[in-house]
Protein backbone atom coordinates (compact mmCIF):
# COMPACT_ATOMS: atom_id res chain seq x y z
CA UNK A 1 0.00 0.00 0.00
CA UNK A 2 2.87 2.36 1.08
CA UNK A 3 5.01 1.60 -2.28
CA UNK A 4 7.32 4.36 -2.70
CA UNK A 5 6.41 6.02 0.38
CA UNK A 6 8.82 3.65 2.17
CA UNK A 7 11.83 4.09 0.55
CA UNK A 8 12.27 7.50 1.42
CA UNK A 9 12.21 9.54 4.05
CA UNK A 10 9.37 12.33 4.71
CA UNK A 11 8.44 14.83 7.14
CA UNK A 12 5.07 16.29 7.42
CA UNK A 13 4.38 19.78 8.19
CA UNK A 14 0.57 20.10 9.54
CA UNK A 15 -1.74 23.44 10.16
CA UNK A 16 -3.89 23.09 13.07
CA UNK A 17 -6.35 25.11 12.91
CA UNK A 18 -9.05 23.80 10.25
CA UNK A 19 -6.39 20.55 9.60
CA UNK A 20 -6.01 19.02 13.34
CA UNK A 21 -8.71 20.30 14.96
CA UNK A 22 -11.64 22.22 14.97
CA UNK A 23 -12.48 24.87 17.56
CA UNK A 24 -15.48 26.39 16.28
CA UNK A 25 -14.28 29.77 16.34
CA UNK A 26 -13.79 29.37 20.40
CA UNK A 27 -10.48 30.29 20.05
CA UNK A 28 -11.30 33.88 18.72
CA UNK A 29 -12.92 35.21 21.67
CA UNK A 30 -9.84 35.56 23.94
CA UNK A 31 -7.86 36.67 20.89
CA UNK A 32 -10.50 39.16 20.19
CA UNK A 33 -10.36 40.32 24.20
CA UNK A 34 -6.41 40.55 24.47
CA UNK A 35 -6.53 42.46 21.26
CA UNK A 36 -9.13 44.78 22.61
CA UNK A 37 -7.61 45.10 25.83
CA UNK A 38 -4.39 46.55 24.33
CA UNK A 39 -6.87 48.80 21.80
CA UNK A 40 -8.92 49.95 24.62
CA UNK A 41 -11.67 49.47 21.84
CA UNK A 42 -13.73 46.62 20.37
CA UNK A 43 -12.41 44.58 17.93
CA UNK A 44 -13.59 41.48 16.04
CA UNK A 45 -12.17 39.02 13.87
CA UNK A 46 -13.45 37.75 10.49
CA UNK A 47 -12.80 34.41 10.70
CA UNK A 48 -13.30 33.50 7.02
CA UNK A 49 -11.47 36.56 6.07
CA UNK A 50 -8.29 36.33 8.28
CA UNK A 51 -7.78 32.12 7.48
CA UNK A 52 -4.67 31.22 7.31
CA UNK A 53 -3.35 34.56 8.58
CA UNK A 54 -0.83 33.74 11.36
CA UNK A 55 -1.54 35.30 15.28
CA UNK A 56 1.05 37.94 14.62
CA UNK A 57 -0.79 39.48 11.49
CA UNK A 58 -4.16 39.36 12.83
CA UNK A 59 -3.60 41.47 15.32
CA UNK A 60 -1.97 43.61 13.44
CA UNK A 61 -4.77 43.71 11.09
CA UNK A 62 -6.82 44.13 13.66
CA UNK A 63 -5.18 47.27 15.63
CA UNK A 64 -4.17 48.40 12.08
CA UNK A 65 -8.10 48.81 11.46
CA UNK A 66 -7.81 51.04 14.96
CA UNK A 67 -5.25 52.92 13.19
CA UNK A 68 -3.25 51.62 16.33
CA UNK A 69 0.76 50.52 14.86
CA UNK A 70 2.23 47.89 17.52
CA UNK A 71 5.69 46.33 17.61
CA UNK A 72 6.21 43.04 17.61
CA UNK A 73 6.85 42.84 20.99
CA UNK A 74 3.42 44.69 21.83
CA UNK A 75 2.24 41.91 20.08
CA UNK A 76 3.96 39.23 21.99
CA UNK A 77 2.53 40.56 24.99
CA UNK A 78 -1.09 40.29 23.83
CA UNK A 79 -0.45 37.12 22.32
CA UNK A 80 0.61 35.96 26.06
CA UNK A 81 -2.37 37.35 27.44
CA UNK A 82 -4.74 35.55 24.69
CA UNK A 83 -2.57 32.46 25.41
CA UNK A 84 -3.31 32.41 29.62
CA UNK A 85 -7.30 32.65 28.56
CA UNK A 86 -7.41 29.88 25.71
CA UNK A 87 -7.30 26.70 27.50
CA UNK A 88 -10.82 28.19 29.17
CA UNK A 89 -12.51 28.81 26.41
CA UNK A 90 -11.72 25.29 24.62
CA UNK A 91 -12.90 24.08 27.80
CA UNK A 92 -16.46 25.67 27.41
CA UNK A 93 -16.18 24.85 24.21
CA UNK A 94 -17.35 22.18 21.40
CA UNK A 95 -14.00 22.91 20.24
CA UNK A 96 -12.70 18.82 19.34
CA UNK A 97 -10.01 16.98 16.92
CA UNK A 98 -10.86 16.43 13.11
CA UNK A 99 -12.12 13.24 12.48
CA UNK A 100 -9.55 10.28 11.33
CA UNK A 101 -7.09 12.46 12.58
CA UNK A 102 -5.57 10.37 15.84
CA UNK A 103 -5.73 7.49 13.74
CA UNK A 104 -4.02 8.72 11.33
CA UNK A 105 -1.25 10.24 13.16
CA UNK A 106 -1.27 6.99 15.12
CA UNK A 107 -0.53 4.63 11.93
CA UNK A 108 1.75 7.43 10.53
CA UNK A 109 3.84 7.56 13.92
CA UNK A 110 5.06 3.88 13.45
CA UNK A 111 6.61 4.31 10.59
CA UNK A 112 9.75 4.76 10.90
CA UNK A 113 10.75 6.81 7.46
CA UNK A 114 7.92 9.35 8.19
CA UNK A 115 8.92 12.34 10.99
CA UNK A 116 5.54 14.64 12.01
CA UNK A 117 5.30 18.20 12.71
CA UNK A 118 3.89 21.31 13.12
CA UNK A 119 3.59 24.28 10.60
CA UNK A 120 1.34 26.60 12.22
CA UNK A 121 0.59 30.41 12.65
CA UNK A 122 -0.59 29.93 16.14
CA UNK A 123 1.81 31.39 18.69
CA UNK A 124 3.71 29.12 20.17
CA UNK A 125 1.82 28.66 23.71
CA UNK A 126 -1.73 28.58 21.91
CA UNK A 127 -0.62 25.89 19.70
CA UNK A 128 0.50 23.73 22.86
CA UNK A 129 -2.50 24.34 24.52
CA UNK A 130 -4.42 23.29 21.36
CA UNK A 131 -2.50 20.22 20.67
CA UNK A 132 -2.73 19.67 24.49
CA UNK A 133 -6.33 19.89 24.56
CA UNK A 134 -7.14 17.20 21.59
CA UNK A 135 -4.42 14.98 23.26
CA UNK A 136 -2.19 14.92 20.28
CA UNK A 137 1.00 16.55 21.61
CA UNK A 138 2.76 13.29 22.13
CA UNK A 139 2.64 12.87 18.06
CA UNK A 140 5.04 16.15 18.04
CA UNK A 141 8.41 16.52 19.21
CA UNK A 142 8.91 20.15 20.83
CA UNK A 143 11.72 20.55 18.11
CA UNK A 144 9.04 20.36 15.57
CA UNK A 145 6.97 22.93 16.08
CA UNK A 146 7.16 25.87 14.22
CA UNK A 147 4.88 28.61 14.82
CA UNK A 148 4.93 32.23 14.80
CA UNK A 149 7.02 33.92 16.45
CA UNK A 150 8.54 37.70 16.29
CA UNK A 151 11.47 36.55 14.03
CA UNK A 152 8.62 34.10 12.19
CA UNK A 153 5.93 36.02 12.45
CA UNK A 154 4.27 35.56 8.86
CA UNK A 155 3.32 32.27 7.52
CA UNK A 156 6.07 32.07 4.67
CA UNK A 157 8.94 32.83 7.32
CA UNK A 158 7.37 30.11 9.49
CA UNK A 159 7.08 27.40 6.09
CA UNK A 160 10.58 28.53 5.22
CA UNK A 161 12.11 28.01 8.64
CA UNK A 162 10.19 24.36 8.54
CA UNK A 163 11.72 23.40 5.38
CA UNK A 164 15.29 24.66 7.00
CA UNK A 165 14.98 21.58 8.90
CA UNK A 166 14.56 18.82 6.68
CA UNK A 167 17.62 16.55 6.81
CA UNK A 168 19.54 15.35 3.79
CA UNK A 169 17.79 12.97 1.44
CA UNK A 170 14.31 13.78 3.68
CA UNK A 171 11.06 15.53 1.21
CA UNK A 172 9.09 18.09 3.06
CA UNK A 173 5.52 18.47 3.15
CA UNK A 174 3.04 20.63 3.48
CA UNK A 175 -0.40 19.62 4.97
CA UNK A 176 -3.27 22.46 5.55
CA UNK A 177 -6.79 23.27 4.57
CA UNK A 178 -5.83 27.59 4.16
CA UNK A 179 -5.10 28.95 0.86
CA UNK A 180 -2.52 31.13 2.55
CA UNK A 181 -0.74 26.98 3.45
CA UNK A 182 -0.82 26.44 -0.08
CA UNK A 183 0.61 30.04 -1.07
CA UNK A 184 3.87 29.64 1.36
CA UNK A 185 4.47 26.08 0.59
CA UNK A 186 5.20 27.14 -3.10
CA UNK A 187 6.88 29.69 -2.09
CA UNK A 188 9.45 27.61 -0.39
CA UNK A 189 9.14 24.91 -2.73
CA UNK A 190 7.44 22.48 -1.16
CA UNK A 191 4.96 20.06 -2.48
CA UNK A 192 1.42 20.77 -0.22
CA UNK A 193 -1.75 18.46 0.58
CA UNK A 194 -4.49 20.70 0.96
CA UNK A 195 -7.37 19.55 2.90
CA UNK A 196 -11.26 20.61 2.60
CA UNK A 197 -11.69 20.57 6.61
CA UNK A 198 -11.10 24.37 7.42
CA UNK A 199 -12.94 27.36 6.33
CA UNK A 200 -12.48 27.15 2.33
CA UNK A 201 -14.06 24.99 -0.35
CA UNK A 202 -12.48 22.60 -2.26
CA UNK A 203 -13.48 24.58 -5.14
CA UNK A 204 -11.18 27.81 -3.64
CA UNK A 205 -8.32 25.36 -2.80
CA UNK A 206 -8.11 23.80 -6.24
CA UNK A 207 -8.03 27.32 -7.50
CA UNK A 208 -4.47 27.75 -6.33
CA UNK A 209 -3.48 23.95 -7.39
CA UNK A 210 -2.21 21.99 -4.86
CA UNK A 211 -0.61 18.97 -5.41
CA UNK A 212 -2.65 17.23 -4.07
CA UNK A 213 -6.39 17.77 -2.15
CA UNK A 214 -8.17 15.20 -0.28
CA UNK A 215 -12.21 16.43 0.20
CA UNK A 216 -13.58 16.91 4.04
CA UNK A 217 -13.97 13.12 4.75
CA UNK A 218 -10.77 12.16 3.80
CA UNK A 219 -9.18 8.80 5.43
CA UNK A 220 -5.85 7.56 6.31
CA UNK A 221 -5.32 5.67 2.82
CA UNK A 222 -6.52 8.88 0.99
CA UNK A 223 -3.47 10.55 2.39
CA UNK A 224 -0.88 7.61 2.00
CA UNK A 225 -2.40 8.05 -1.66
CA UNK A 226 -1.57 11.48 -1.82
CA UNK A 227 2.21 11.21 -0.14
CA UNK A 228 2.77 8.51 -2.72
CA UNK A 229 1.39 10.33 -6.10
CA UNK A 230 3.46 13.38 -4.61
CA UNK A 231 6.76 11.28 -3.94
CA UNK A 232 6.58 9.93 -7.62
CA UNK A 233 6.26 13.31 -9.31
CA UNK A 234 9.41 14.78 -6.51
CA UNK A 235 12.05 11.66 -6.80
CA UNK A 236 14.62 12.30 -9.34
CA UNK A 237 14.58 9.52 -11.92
CA UNK A 238 17.25 6.99 -11.27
Amino acid sequence: MHAILDEHKIKLFWDIDGTLLHTFGAAAIPFAQAVSRFAGQDVQIERKKLSGFTDYEIARFLLDSKNIKPSLREITEILTNYSQCLLEHLQNSEAKIIKGIYHSLTELSKMPNIELAIATGNFLEGAKIKLDFVQLSDFFDRRNLFCSTEKNWSRDLIINAAKKSLKSNQYGVVIGDSIRDILSAKNSNLPVVAVATGAHSQIELLELNPDYLLEENWSHEDLISALNDILQLSVPNK
